[in-house]
């Protein structure tokens, strides 16, 4: 595999497209020039400002290691090249989980007493303006429209207030690309002001919509939480009907939460490729048959449009 490695112009035609389906042969490709572990003495030569520092042996699995894909190429026939270093990042995820932590720790300190007013003062002096982009809709809008967030390093949300309600209550179009079990929902009275209704294993990785994976947190915890894994500790805290059930066989399957994440990010893959493939006739039947199975009322031609759309601006297959 000595070839694999040529020197290439360091542009990526790849950027932006979805690859989680290809790790295993990326990795195997690091660990066969490079070796199975990768050193991480973060903040152990030259300190850290979050006072973080890497804890254990430093010699670390690669597989411990998020991928820099700047530096991957994916070619014809799954061929991978690398273009420099060892196309891994310089620190290992569980430094870089700490790491952010405390940071967000930190801004919270800084923040604590401080009226939305002062925050938002603060805002505009760090950054110069005083709108900000909304990471879900896109559009740069007036600081006044994003509630505040002592948490968050910038201080306010990273969705405006009407994109944020909308993600917090409503599972939206989402299960138009993962076609979830169940149809559980809390009515919007029980949803307390700056509460969000979370599903607990994330509907990206297989989650089920059953009552089981739902719960009512803060508007805070939701944005930070994201759509990992790193809130289970060990795979007993995950109960089955957490993941819907043509997922649930990885389960048994996978002996630790990395790996489970890494099977069930491959299967979803695959699944969608698949449906990419049918036709709208195919498509349309298969979108009738889970509404009617989870007793859904929605607009069937519309999720055929709406998936066609999804794999194009994410460039599935």
């Amino acid at each position: 595999m000595g070839d694999v490695f040529q020197k290439q112009r360091l542009v990526n035609e790849n950027l932006g497209k979805n690859y989680t389906r290809l790790h295993s042969i990326i990795y195997a490709v690091i660990e066969e020039r490079f070796g199975k572990t990768k050193k991480c003495t973060f903040g152990l030569k030259r300190g850290s400002q979050t006072g973080v520092t890497h804890e254990g042996c430093v010699d670390v699995s690669i597989w411990e290691f998020e991928l820099y894909m700047k530096y991957v190429h994916i070619h014809e026939n799954n061929v991978v090249t690398i273009t420099k270093g060892d196309a891994l990042q310089t620190f290992c995820k569980s430094c870089s989980r700490r790491r952010r932590k405390a940071r967000l720790e930190q801004q919270k300190q800084e923040n604590e007493g401080k009226s939305p007013y002062e925050i938002r003062a603060r805002y505009m002096t760090k950054y110069g303006k005083d709108t900000k982009e909304c990471s879900r809709c896109k559009r740069s809008q007036h600081i006044d429209l994003f509630n505040v967030s002592p948490g968050m390093e910038c201080g306010l949300h990273n969705m405006c207030r009407s994109c944020s309600c909308d993600y917090g209550s409503s599972i939206g179009d989402r299960w138009i690309r993962y076609l979830p079990d169940g149809n559980h929902k809390y009515d919007k009275a029980e949803l307390k002001d700056d509460m969000h209704d979370d599903h607990i294993f994330p509907l990206s990785l297989g989650g089920s919509n059953d009552k089981i994976n739902h719960q009512m947190i803060s508007s805070t915890e939701n944005l930070k939480k994201g759509s990992g894994l790193d809130h289970f500790t060990s795979m007993k805290d995950i109960h089955p009907d957490m993941l819907s059930a043509r997922f649930r066989h990885h389960l048994q399957e996978a002996q630790e939460i990395h790996e489970l994440k890494i099977r069930l990010h491959q299967s979803m893959y695959v699944e969608i490729c698949e449906r990419s493939r049918m036709s709208d006739e195919e498509l349309f039947e298969r979108y009738k048959r889970y509404t009617v199975m989870n007793n859904l009322n929605v607009d069937v031609e519309r999720a055929v449009k709406k998936f066609r759309e999804d794999c194009k601006i994410r460039n599935i297959c």
